[in-house]
């Protein structure tokens, strides 16, 4: 193909894909027209190939080539990202990092050195043997990567003890967009101005591709409580959430969940720790759940969400191997929002969000809270046709969490879903100062263009 004339001359061991499947496994990622987003569709664009590095140098070789060229290029990780970041929207190559995946441990600084590519439990496994594990856990912990998790910056399961997967950032190594590999130092703190890796936590691949990390990591507790109650109401539960911060009762996850506003919620606690520790703290949790009329479930429940928490990924990537269809099938349509939003403004937003439920005829199916009384999230459906009211119900909930002083996104990052609402989450100057900073580093504009609001 003339698009990739020279690209074998700069790259001559470079793995190159550009047989039909390939492409069409290769510009894709998890999020779906299904979701509210029907132009999408149209959107999607075959790359032009699919590359596979196995090493920092030849991701800097193949990013001087594009530089020249002019050809884009759009990182990728393990494919399970929910907003379009890593699909394809114009002729690119994809960078696929599955080959950097070299693992490091260095156990007695409880840092692991991981390549981009190396899915987060393939690095769980590297540390166990060590007594230590990843605070990064994810519901796609078997598919996502180290790269892919930092370019969105990702909070999981274990968020409320290590906050999201950026805080635990040591070091990066990263190839920008003239094909210079910089490289961070290690330290749990420092003082020296800028931080070059925190630059590239969260821009999902448009000013850089990580191509390794050195992580934190956190010693497997010795004793871990899994805790589920019904409490009487959803604010009940932001209460408790709240109250827990408030004291200092500190728990490695809390999950807030609710399917029937003003009927009961239900709270997930984990509580991790040194022999005796997490059983204090779950003591100390039980007295404030009591107190607000909370009723302890079966250990058999909480055990079992906690052990199935990652099952719907896993039913997703067998059925992305197997070739099955999107979810919801028959046309249906389905999405969710994660967002940000002050504790004072969350009743304003639930009651926007539930407004807006209501004005397009769909179905509620979930609203909760992750780890903290400020991130509030919505789960909604609605039959074939009703992409416009899931889009502006989504659209409007994000708008009321950010207008309440809040964030658009917690979790998952902008990705092309989002982009549009960039400029009201910056601001027209903030955003412009970000759009300065990316001309900067990508003046040609072929890292991941048009992802982010960038």
């Amino acid at each position: 193909m003339r698009a990739l004339e020279g690209l074998r001359d700069a790259c001559p061991a470079l793995a190159l894909h550009t047989d039909g499947p390939a492409l069409t496994a290769g510009g894709l990622d998890a999020l779906r027209p299904s979701r509210g987003r029907p132009e999408f569709a149209a959107l999607a664009t075959r790359p032009i190939a699919v590359a596979e590095p196995a090493s920092a140098a030849e991701v800097a070789a193949l990013v001087r080539w594009a530089a020249g060229a002019g050809v884009p290029l759009v990182a990728r990780g393990g494919g399970s990202g929910l907003m379009g970041a890593a699909a394809v929207l114009v002729p690119a190559v994809v960078v696929d990092l599955r080959r950097l995946r070299a693992v490091a441990v260095e156990a007695d600084a409880c840092c692991v050195r991981a390549g981009a590519g190396a899915t987060l439990a393939h690095v769980d496994a590297a540390l166990a043997p060590h007594g230590l594990m990843l605070g990064h856990d994810p519901w796609t912990v078997g598919v996502a990567t180290v790269g892919g998790a930092l370019a969105t910056n990702g909070l999981g399961y274990l968020g409320a003890r290590a906050g999201s997967f950026g805080a635990q950032v040591r070091a990066l190594e990263a190839v920008l967009a003239d094909g210079t590999i910089v490289r961070t130092r290690s330290s749990p703190a420092r003082s020296t101005g800028l931080d070059l890796a925190r630059l590239l936590v969260g821009t999902e691949g448009t000013l850089g591709i990580i191509t390794e990390a050195t992580l934190a990591v956190l010693p497997v507790p010795e004793e871990r409580l899994i805790h589920a109650w019904r409490l009487p109401s959803f604010d009940a539960g932001v209460a408790i959430a709240a109250g827990l911060r408030r004291t200092g009762v500190r728990p490695a996850c809390l999950e807030l969940s609710a399917d029937d506003a003003p009927g009961p919620a239900t709270m997930l606690l984990v509580f991790d720790g040194l022999e005796g520790e997490a059983a204090l703290l779950a003591a100390r949790a039980a007295k404030l759940l009591a107190t607000a009329g909370g009723t302890m479930l079966g250990a058999r429940d909480a055990e079992r969400q906690w052990q199935e928490r990652h099952a719907i990924a896993e039913r997703w990537a067998a059925a992305r191997r197997g070739g099955a269809g999107e979810w919801p099938p028959e046309g249906a349509q389905f999405d969710y929002a994660h967002v940000g939003v002050p504790l004072g403004g969350l009743p304003a937003v639930r009651a926007t969000a539930h407004a807006l439920v209501e004005r397009h005829g769909l179905v509620l199916i979930e609203e909760g809270l992750w780890h903290w009384p400020e991130l509030y999230s919505v789960v909604v459906s609605g039959p074939p046709g009703s992409a416009t009211g899931i889009r502006a119900t989504i659209d409007g909930v994000c708008v009321a969490a950010v207008d309440a002083g809040g964030t658009l996104e917690y979790c998952h990052g902008i990705g092309w879903k989002l982009a549009h609402l960039v400029e009201r989450e910056h601001g027209a100057a903030g955003l412009a100062v970000l759009r300065r900073l990316k001309a900067a580093l990508d003046p040609a504009n072929i890292m991941n263009p048009g992802k982010g609001g960038l």
